[in-house]
């Protein structure tokens, strides 16, 4: 009888997690293309590399409609920015409400606080012209005294706080954890739990970024670079994944940017199928996490390392997820036979739980609760 029990819900899960796997609107987002980038194969790249999303930066209103129609065949949404929507926001609002490739109005990334008040003009005058806009503005993580003095905020919780009064529809933040090979932890973590507070305060969902362009001393992207940075910030609650930058932006100053994924020739680099893996991996993982509720975050020791332990509800059910927080190194989870009933592989079949998983770095264990 318990057997049977336990088979029952197994099959009631499968049917009911085949359901998430369809496209749920989770946003994979492709940062930057640029302008003479906008053609046809470049966009079914994109599309192909497993993102339903890009940003797109443009000079003129030809270059907007090549960017949207281009995105629009391949049913993405596209993140716009560009000069007419800066210098001639009602003409740029006039041009672009309406489309149903186009998504929302890029203003800044990572403005300073003396900044704010000109973007929220911004944001009010697109908005006069385009009631239903959406507009976007990304956030510099919590590097330290130096920085926030830089931005004009005392605290990060102070900044975030004045960056909601702004009232855009999320909080975006960037911030590159692998640096020379080594995860940089206590900027990353307490970048996150700030975030995920002033997301839990203002009821707006929060969008994270993965680095996937090499530069400096950040190295050439590996899968589990990815997985690292895509599965915690999905355990943490982000509810889109940008990728910065999948065309490989000009080099600038100390920012030696090279092999991103579509490279400045026009060309897809080796890091196209690290990224197109991932994306592949990460699109039904992504769609459990979809309009989920994390209620809980830990960092738990296990003997041979250290993982993320996230608790959140979907539809009624419970889960937990581990992530191992080593970019370099395999760790072992032991669980309770008590706590668990089912574990949710990354391709959405569930199967009876064990005691004990070992990931491989930066890898995600989904668990549902009993």
């Amino acid at each position: 009888m318990k057997a049977r029990h336990i088979l029952t819900i197994l099959i009631l899960l499968s049917l009911q997690i085949a359901k998430a796997n369809e496209p749920q609107g989770f946003p994979i987002i492709a940062w930057t293309l640029d302008t003479e980038l906008f053609d046809a194969t470049r966009f079914r790249d994109i599309h192909n590399a497993g993102f339903n999303a890009c940003q797109c930066w443009c000079k003129t209103p030809e270059q907007m409609q090549a960017a949207l129609y281009h995105a629009g065949t391949h049913g993405m949404k596209v993140i716009m920015y560009g000069d007419m929507i800066v210098f001639h926001p009602e003409k740029a609002a006039a041009f672009l409400k309406g489309n149903e490739a186009f998504w929302q109005y890029l203003l800044a990334d990572e403005p300073k606080i003396k900044h704010w008040d000109n973007l929220n003009k911004l944001q009010a005058r697109i908005k006069k012209s385009d009631p239903t806009a959406k507009c976007y503005i990304n956030l510099f993580p919590n590097t330290g005294k130096a920085l926030l003095k830089d931005i004009g905020v005392n605290s990060y919780p102070e900044y975030l706080r004045e960056y909601s009064k702004l009232n855009l529809p999320q909080i975006s933040f960037d911030f590159y954890p692998i640096h020379e090979k080594v995860v940089r932890s206590n900027p990353w973590y307490s970048t996150l739990d700030d975030i995920r507070k002033e997301s839990l305060r203002t009821g707006k969902p929060f969008w994270a970024f993965v680095l996937c362009v090499p530069h400096g001393p950040y190295p050439m992207p590996t899968l589990a670079h990815l997985r690292l940075q895509c599965y915690v910030n999905l355990a943490y609650g982000a509810q889109a994944i940008q990728y910065f930058a999948y065309a490989t932006p000009k080099p600038s100053g100390s920012n030696d940017f090279h092999d991103g994924p579509l490279l400045r020739n026009g060309k897809r680099s080796k890091t196209y199928k690290v990224v197109k893996k991932m994306n592949a991996e990460l699109k039904p993982v992504a769609s459990l996490f979809w309009q989920s509720k994390v209620t809980s975050i830990k960092h738990r020791k296990c003997i041979d390392g250290e993982v993320v332990e996230s608790h959140f509800k979907k539809d009624g059910r419970r889960y937990t997820c581990f992530v191992n927080k080593s970019a370099t190194k395999n760790v072992t989870v032991g669980l309770r036979p008590d706590d668990y009933l089912v574990r949710i592989r990354k391709n959405m079949k569930p199967e009876l739980a064990k005691s004990s998983y070992t990931l491989s770095p930066g890898d995600i264990l989904i668990m549902m609760n009993k």
